[in-house]
């Protein structure tokens, strides 16, 4: 091995040791749903799915449109 692998090496595994102490000590979340309890939805992380809330109107409007595509199908 030349100096410029022996760099290389060191870059990579200092890379991954500061990866693996952001995961233990929580900087970095992953997308796992055992981190969630099962519900990333729930979760605060990155990888949550936003929840869409649609409030009376959209619903009303929304099964209007389901109503119509029924017709069409028909």
């Amino acid at each position: 091995m030349n100096v410029a692998d022996i760099v290389v090496v060191a870059v990579i595994v200092c890379i991954v040791a500061l990866i693996i102490r952001g995961m233990l000590r929580g900087s970095i979340k992953t997308c796992d749903p055992a981190s969630c309890s099962g519900s990333c939805g729930e979760c605060g992380s990155k990888c949550a799915t936003p929840r869409i809330q649609f409030n009376e109107q959209q619903l009303k409007e929304l099964r209007e449109i389901d109503r119509k595509a029924q017709e069409v199908k028909a």
